[in-house]
């Protein structure tokens, strides 16, 4: 059982804190991957909740193989995200700080788990309606940054 399952039964439904790891995987003749959430119906990138002491990196590539069956290589961290606020539609209430990498190396073939009920690659022209709002600051800066050859989103060094 992850951490804040066992976090859950101890506090409800009350505001947490947790950090979290997202990831812009982004292919340049397929675009930016989105996954459609089985909970809310929007679309966001892969990512979630780190586990009890676990580094950034190792839960990047955790959260992206149980969501997407992708095995990801060289994430470039992108940029810091803090006070994402969620009220799950269990009502479970969550402040994250997300830590966002860009991944544009991958293997393996698409298989969604049980907290999407879709994969799809998007044109960065033509992005889903749906895009959860937590996840459009930091994905608009990165087209913005892609369509400027800058991706890292410090502009520190590019991809």
């Amino acid at each position: 059982m992850s951490y804040i399952s066992e976090l859950r039964k101890l506090v409800g439904h009350r505001p947490i804190m947790s950090a979290a790891v997202v990831c812009i995987l982004y292919d340049e003749d397929k675009g930016l991957l989105f996954e459609k959430r089985t909970d809310t119906g929007e679309w966001c990138v892969p990512g979630g909740a780190l586990e009890l002491g676990e580094e950034p990196e190792a839960g990047l590539y955790r959260e992206v193989k149980e969501e997407t069956n992708l095995e990801i290589k060289d994430p470039v961290f992108f940029t810091v995200k803090n006070n994402v606020h969620l009220v799950y539609p269990n009502q479970d209430e969550v402040y994250y700080t997300d830590l966002v990498y860009v991944v544009t190396k991958y293997s393996g073939e698409l298989f969604h788990d049980e907290e999407s009920v879709d994969l799809k690659w998007f044109s960065i022209d033509a992005l889903p309606d749906n895009i959860m709002p937590t996840q459009t600051g930091y994905l608009e800066e990165f087209i913005r940054g892609l369509k400027d050859k800058d991706t890292t989103g410090t502009g520190n060094h590019k991809i």
